[in-house]
C-alpha cells in the first residue's frame, strides 16, 4: 500500500494476505456495505487538519474544509489517543456521500490508518463516533459472509464480482429519495475484524432470481452513475438530454417543444425535457411538503396521468408545467395523506462549491 492508497478507498487492499484453512471449515471473510461517493480522506496530524477528494488535497473553503470547521474539535479527540501513543498522523479513509437533494452532503468514515513515526502503517475498520450519523452500526444496510483460503491476489477478483452481484441485486433496499443508490461498495474484513480489500460495485452484474411482482419492484434503484453522486448524476442525465432523442407513443418527438395535453409519468422521460418529477404531499390542513425525485428508478406511480397545467397557476405548482391531480395515499400515521406529481418545472439547488 503506497502513501497514495491512504487517500483513496477504492484503491485500499492489504498487503500480503493470506489465509489458512482452519480445521473447521467456516466464514472467514465479511462484507460491510459502504456508501456511494467519491474517495474522501481526513487527515490528521497534531491539531492540523487536512481532506483528501480522490488522493487530491481538498478545496480551502470548500464544502469538505467547511464540515472540518463544523466538527474540528470532535475530529481531532477522535484522533487523540492515537497520537498521544505516539502515531505521527491518522488518516480516516471513506467516501463523500450526496444522493438527495434534501439531505446535507457528508462524509462516510470506513478505515482508519495510524501511520508511525517510521512510516509503518496500522489500518482498522473505522468505528469512532466522530460525527451524529456514525452512530448506527452497519448504517449502510446489512453485509453478508463467504469463505476464501490463499492469498488474496487468488481470491480478489471473485471478491470484486460476489461484491458486485450482491450489491447489483440488494442496491433498491438501499436507495435515497431521489431514487439514486445508496451503496457503493462493501470493505472485506476478517473474523477478527482486520480489513482485507474495498470492493467497489458498478451495479451491471446480471442478476438472475426467483421473486414476485412486489419483490421486482422492491429492487428497484439505478445504476451507479459517475462519482455516485446527486451532481453527477443530474450532469449525465441532462447530457442525456441533449443526446437522445425523444419518443413519445411510437413517434420521435423533440424534447424541447413537445407538450402534449395528458401523459403518463413513464412516459415523461422519454416524451419531454425533464430529467425527473417532483412528489408533493400534504395531509389536512399542513401546507405541501415537496421532493424530487430523478428518473431511473421504478416510480410507484408510474402510470398516474399528468395535465398541462394553467399559466396562471405556475406558483401552486411550484413553477412546473404538469400535474397529476391529488391521489388518495394514506398512512397509519396520516390517514388523510394525498401526492401530487408535478414534472418539467425548475431543480432544486445544489451547491456550486468546490469539494
Amino acid at each position: 500500500m503506497t502513501a497514495d492508497d491512504l487517500y483513496r478507498l477504492a484503491r485500499y487492499s492489504r498487503p500480503h494476505f493470506k489465509t489458512e484453512k482452519p480445521e473447521k471449515t467456516g466464514p472467514n471473510l465479511s462484507a460491510r456495505p459502504v456508501f456511494v461517493g467519491p474517495d474522501a480522506a481526513i487527515e490528521i496530524d497534531g491539531d492540523s487538519i487536512q481532506g483528501y477528494i480522490n488522493g487530491v488535497p481538498s478545496a480551502s473553503g470548500g464544502q469538505l474544509a467547511q464540515l472540518f470547521d463544523r466538527y474540528r474539535e470532535r475530529i481531532v479527540g477522535a484522533a487523540s489517543t492515537y497520537l498521544d501513543n505516539g502515531a505521527l498522523k491518522i488518516v480516516i479513509a471513506g467516501t463523500w456521500h450526496h444522493i438527495d437533494f434534501g439531505s446535507a452532503p457528508r462524509f462516510e468514515g470506513c478505515l482508519t490508518h495510524i501511520v508511525a513515526n517510521d512510516g509503518s502503517v496500522t489500518t482498522k475498520l473505522y468505528d469512532e463516533r466522530v460525527f451524529e450519523w456514525d452512530e448506527t452500526p452497519y448504517r449502510a444496510g446489512h453485509g453478508f459472509i463467504t469463505s476464501m483460503f490463499g492469498e488474496l491476489a487468488d481470491f480478489a477478483e471473485d471478491l470484486d464480482r460476489m461484491a458486485d452481484y450482491h450489491v447489483c441485486k440488494t442496491r433498491g433496499r438501499y436507495i435515497g429519495a431521489s431514487g439514486l443508490p445508496a451503496v457503493g461498495g462493501v470493505i472485506w474484513f476478517t473474523n477478527d475484524d482486520t480489513p482485507v480489500l474495498y470492493s467497489a460495485a458498478t451495479c451491471t452484474s446480471e442478476v438472475e432470481f426467483e421473486a414476485d411482482y412486489e419483490q421486482e419492484e422492491y429492487l428497484a434503484g439505478q445504476p451507479i452513475i459517475g462519482d455516485g453522486t446527486l451532481a453527477a448524476a443530474i450532469a449525465s442525465k441532462l447530457n442525456d438530454l441533449e443526446t437522445e432523442l425523444g419518443w413519445f407513443r411510437g413517434k420521435d418527438v423533440d424534447r424541447s417543444s413537445h407538450r402534449p395535453r395528458k401523459l403518463k409519468l413513464r412516459e415523461a422521460p422519454d416524451a419531454i425535457e425533464a430529467i425527473g418529477y417532483w412528489i408533493q404531499v400534504r395531509s389536512g390542513e399542513d401546507e405541501p411538503r415537496s421532493e424530487f425525485c430523478l428518473f431511473g428508478g421504478v416510480p410507484e406511480w408510474k402510470h398516474e396521468v399528468l395535465e398541462k397545467t394553467a399559466e396562471a397557476d405556475t406558483d401552486e405548482y411550484l413553477g412546473n408545467l404538469y400535474a397529476s391531480d391529488w391521489i388518495y395515499d394514506p398512512t397509519h400515521q396520516e390517514p388523510d395523506r394525498e401526492v401530487r406529481l408535478l414534472a418539467l418545472g425548475p431543480l432544486p439547488t445544489l451547491s456550486c462549491q468546490p469539494l
